[in-house]
């Protein structure tokens, strides 16, 4: 289901790429020697992350004219596919709320059609921490710890408006990689003794990249 809605979405953005791109030319030469005066820093929130992994909230700096760094901050515990993979909203079950995730990337941005559309790409790493309570109230109540590194790439479509607002659209997909996945016995005589079947595993993230933001600095 994650895999075909990452498809669809990617399919969408390319066939919005491509309208843009068959638009005639003013100007002779490549989109890429279009210019364009590019914010200084910027901020923006992706709300819809609460439906899958987190919402998201992302800070642009820029280091040189269409390149950014982008430290991001992701809060996973406000995810709902987090909530349910951690727990499938069973009773006995809890994900903390100190499950979280920070991470830091590179984005750039092309210019199309006009100076205030933008195809932007990028990379990104993120460090996730998450952690949770099973079988609560039993002889066999356990913790679990995971912590992980995430390799996502970016890719993605701007509006921008004339009022330093803008909207972004994208994809998000990555790989994350298990540091530590452990389960620790929390009551009983087994207290502190490891929970068995817990595994370290690499795993395939898909994140939508639908966020609001601001233009703050130019």
């Amino acid at each position: 289901m994650k895999k075909a809605a990452t498809c669809l979405l990617i399919f969408t953005f390319i066939a919005i790429c491509h309208r843009s791109h068959s638009q005639p030319s003013n100007r002779p030469g490549s989109i890429l020697k279009k210019k364009v005066e590019l914010s200084g820093f910027t901020m923006n929130f992706n709300l819809i992350g609460v439906a899958l992994y987190g919402p998201i909230i992302q800070a642009e700096f820029k280091l040189a004219s269409r390149f950014f760094l982008v430290p991001m901050l992701r809060y996973s515990y406000a995810g709902i596919a987090s909530q349910y993979e951690w727990t499938n909203f069973e009773d006995d079950s809890k994900y903390y709320p100190s499950s979280i995730a920070g991470g830091i990337g590179l984005k750039a941005f092309i210019p199309v059609k006009s100076k205030r559309q933008l195809i932007y790409y990028g990379i990104f790493g993120e460090f996730i921490h998450e952690k949770g309570l099973y079988n609560m109230n039993t002889n066999y109540e356990y913790e679990r710890t995971r912590m992980a590194v995430a390799v996502y790439g970016n890719l993605g479509y701007r509006w921008n408006s004339k009022r330093n607002f803008y909207i972004d659209l994208g994809i998000l997909p990555g790989i994350a990689f298990d540091l530590k996945n452990e389960g620790l016995y929390h009551t009983g005589a087994s207290s502190g003794l490891p929970f068995p079947g817990i595994v370290k595993k690499n795993r395939f993230i898909g994140m939508i990249d639908f966020a609001f933001g601001w233009n703050l600095k130019r």
